[in-house]
């Protein structure tokens, strides 16, 4: 038997069950859960946004896609992974024979399934998950940060995609996404990097991640600010990790002439562009990314993380046991945290 986070009805909440273990088909990985961190779109299934029938298949379902642990056991038609490896989970479960898996594409699948959304997740003791999305990490990795792979690999694209060497960085939105994009930008030698946000906790997380400037938009006019700052040219690179349909406007409004604009969040309401006036004569590339690349992104992200190039202590303020997921997503829900962990090594945070 094993614990798990279910959600059961299309209300708010979910509900702490003890089931079967799940047993490996086929092609399929079981695996001991370790680490599993607290998403935005969790929280959408939390609260059961109208966007969760668009991709929940069906209830009951256990949430969770930000996962690590320890191989269990395996189908009989798996054969890169054996029982006692340390892996973690990739979201994106490509189908490996349409036309974007094989050139190369398998995160943009046409025909991609979901971990933790379209299938059962991760906030359990054990999940099961297709080899395809698993990924083998070394020996010495520490699995208590496996989850952190997953969210880090987004915004690890978009700096280094953005180049942001001896340039200038914004970063809208500083939930765990913008303060990776922050850590990254700052540790790829980025020489200016701004940190924008309303939550005063996470700029000041920002701060301890390598922001050079803080800028709250309650406080002072974003534009003007940032502007001012780079001498009247804008930022080179903006990562816009808000999912705030206002902050990626004002990111049109102070990036600068030749400069790139990485899309990560995912605003809730359409947003009307000036193509002529705000792109083309601005030569402004609007870039939008979804998800890590298999498996070029993690091969970095393992790295880094494993050498310790980047502290991600600052980032993980809150670390629960699955018996306690009821205050953990009430932390989420507040936004008093950054990223929030559900561990099963025990302790907490």
């Amino acid at each position: 038997m094993m614990k798990a986070i279910v959600k059961r009805e299309e209300k708010k909440g979910f509900v702490l069950e003890e089931m079967d273990v799940p047993e490996p088909g086929e092609g399929e990985v079981l695996v001991k859960v370790s680490s599993a961190a607290i998403c935005g779109s969790d929280m959408k299934i939390y609260t059961w946004d109208p966007w969760c029938k668009r991709v929940v298949k069906s209830l009951p379902f256990i949430p969770g896609h930000e996962g690590a642990g320890i191989v269990e056991a395996v189908g009989k038609a798996v054969t890169g992974v054996r029982p006692g490896n340390l892996v973690a989970a990739e979201t994106h479960i490509p189908c490996t024979t349409c036309w974007q898996c094989i050139h190369g594409r398998p995160h943009t699948c046409l025909h991609m399934g979901l971990f933790g959304h379209t299938v059962n997740g991760c906030f359990a003791e054990y999940f099961v998950i297709p080899e395809v999305a698993v990924r083998t990490l070394s020996e010495d990795f520490p699995i208590h940060r496996g989850c952190l792979l997953e969210p880090m690999g987004i915004p690890l694209r978009a700096v280094y995609d953005g180049e942001v060497r001896g340039d200038t960085v914004a970063v809208a939105g500083c939930g765990p996404i913008g303060q990776f994009a922050i850590g990254l930008a700052s540790l790829r030698g980025a020489e200016t990097v701004i940190a924008v946000d309303v939550n005063e906790k996470r700029l000041r997380i920002a701060r301890a991640m390598g922001a050079t400037h803080l800028v709250n938009p309650e406080k002072i006019d974003v534009v003007e600010h940032i502007v001012e700052l780079t001498r009247g040219n804008g930022a080179g690179v903006v990562i816009e990790a808000s999912g705030s349909r206002d902050a990626l406007r004002r990111a049109l409004d102070y990036v600068r002439i030749g400069g790139r604009i990485y899309t990560i969040g995912h605003p809730g309401e359409p947003l009307s562009i000036d193509v002529s006036s705000q792109l083309n004569l601005r030569e402004v590339r609007l870039i939008g990314l979804f998800g890590r690349e298999l498996w070029r992104t993690w091969d970095i992200a393992e790295d880094i993380i494993l050498s310790g190039k980047l502290d991600t202590d600052p980032i993980v303020t809150h670390t629960f046991q699955l018996d306690s997921f009821e205050e953990a997503f009430r932390v989420a829900e507040s936004g008093a945290g950054c990223k929030i962990v559900f561990s099963m090594e025990g302790g907490g945070k």
